[in-house]
């Protein structure tokens, strides 16, 4: 089984890498979604992401690129897209969601891709949840 969650790298030269973003790569063909965070939210909701087991089971794409990193220059935009193909829908959060420090705002970002993923049809099955963010979810208590 392949790793499900690849950093976006670009190579700057002198063979050091800039961290754009991550992919989370499905096993199965399936829509592209896109979700731009800031730095720092992006690796800790891939880290979360890291820990759901069977992730590779996902219909599809999941690309959390920084927000900084889109529209830098044109080179970097189209090597972007060349990493993460065409997109089907661009999940857009609350500023206020983006804080890769508080395990809650982790914890919403990740109910919220899920359920967009959930209602592209990228996730099926038993255990899915339905959750939006500000609601209270099954894991708020431990996340506090």
């Amino acid at each position: 089984m392949r790793k499900a969650i690849r950093p976006l790298l670009r190579p700057d030269g002198a063979d050091s890498h800039s961290k754009l973003g991550y992919n989370v790569e499905g096993m199965n063909a399936g829509p592209t979604l896109l979700v731009p965070l800031p730095r720092g939210h992006a690796s800790a909701v891939a880290e979360a992401l890291g820990r759901i087991p069977r992730l590779g089971d996902i219909r599809g794409n999941i690309a959390m690129v920084n927000i900084g990193a889109i529209g830098v220059d044109c080179a970097q935009d189209a090597w972007l897209r060349s990493q993460i193909g065409p997109v089907d829908e661009t999940l857009y959060l609350a500023m206020g969601e983006h804080d890769g420090l508080d395990p809650r705002a982790v914890y919403e970002t990740l109910a919220a891709i899920l359920g967009k993923a959930t209602e592209l049809g990228m996730i099926s099955g038993r255990g899915v949840v339905s959750f939006r963010p500000g609601q209270q979810g099954p894991l708020a208590a431990s996340a506090r």
